[in-house]
């Protein structure tokens, strides 16, 4: 049994939800076909249906005061621009919350609002695989190597959700996934319902171009956080031992699962050359 204190909130889930392994066609319209650029854009309209997208300007402005003002430095790929997104998206503002909110419960009404935002920091984790670690390519790479997930899940839902993930399933999780390095541990952002990730897909050795996690830790100093794109293929590993675990005087059991990552997603073609 393990004792410890309780500290921060961790990374919650509310409902047990199937896993999925395809993504949905709301996302494939607004995020996997959207660029900011396409000529064909609209306004965006909230119907009822929604159409459109929102500008980057228009999207963040709830989240933001006088968005207008915002500068996003240097071009598309530069450092600049994706060390801009990355303070962007971590600020405690609830831009990340509600993107992801809207991608798992595919909401194309919030897909449409949040659009630019969500194509930007995709493109942070967008590479050209012949140029990483090249001197004509980007000035980060590719994270690979082990990492860790803590869900905080209500007790009488825990083991349900839990046994989805046995040992040889495969899915895709739809959203971002933000994990935690494994030298930094993952306390305290641990749950009931834990994650030890290991990526040991080397982008480079394929062809054209792929989404693939980073190492915040490259644009922010201090940062422990990895950041998969959404629809990373993961396969489950192993499920081990349900352990016993007391904080504050609470006891629960804690579950936890070993996945490893089996596919990356790749962009639609005809996206920004990174």
């Amino acid at each position: 049994m393990v004792f410890r204190q309780k500290a921060s909130p961790r990374v919650r889930c509310l409902a047990v939800q199937p896993l999925v392994t395809e993504m949905s066609e709301a996302f494939r319209r607004c995020v996997h076909e959207y660029h900011p650029e396409e000529p064909s854009n609209e306004d965006f309209d909230e119907g009822p249906p929604a159409t459109g997208f929102r500008n980057l300007t228009e999207c963040i402005r709830p989240y933001h005061p006088n968005p207008e003002w915002q500068i996003f430095p240097g071009e598309v790929g530069s450092f600049e621009r994706d060390q801009k997104i990355c303070s962007m998206y971590t600020l405690a503002t609830g831009l990340f919350r509600d993107i992801n909110k809207c991608i798992r419960d595919d909401n194309e009404d919030g897909l449409r609002r949040l659009a630019p935002m969500i194509w930007e920091i995709r493109e942070v984790l967008r590479f050209e695989t012949a140029k990483i670690c090249k001197p004509d390519g980007r000035k980060c790479k590719p994270f690979t190597g082990k990492c860790l997930r803590g869900l905080e899940v209500p007790e009488e839902e825990v083991e349900k959700l839990a046994s989805l993930y046995k040992e040889g399933t495969e899915f895709v999780w739809p959203a971002f996934t933000s994990c935690q390095l494994e030298d930094g541990g993952l306390w305290p952002f641990d749950g009931n319902l834990n994650f030890e990730i290991e990526c040991n897909i080397d982008p480079s050795k394929q062809t054209g171009e792929v989404l693939a996690p980073v190492s915040i830790k490259r644009f922010i100093g201090g940062s422990n956080e990895v950041l998969f794109p959404p629809q990373t293929k993961f396969r489950v590993k192993e499920e081990k031992d349900v352990q016993r675990v007391t904080e504050n005087d609470e006891t629960r059991d804690v579950h936890t699962r070993v996945l490893e990552v089996v596919e990356l997603p790749v962009p639609a073609a005809g996206d920004r050359k990174r």
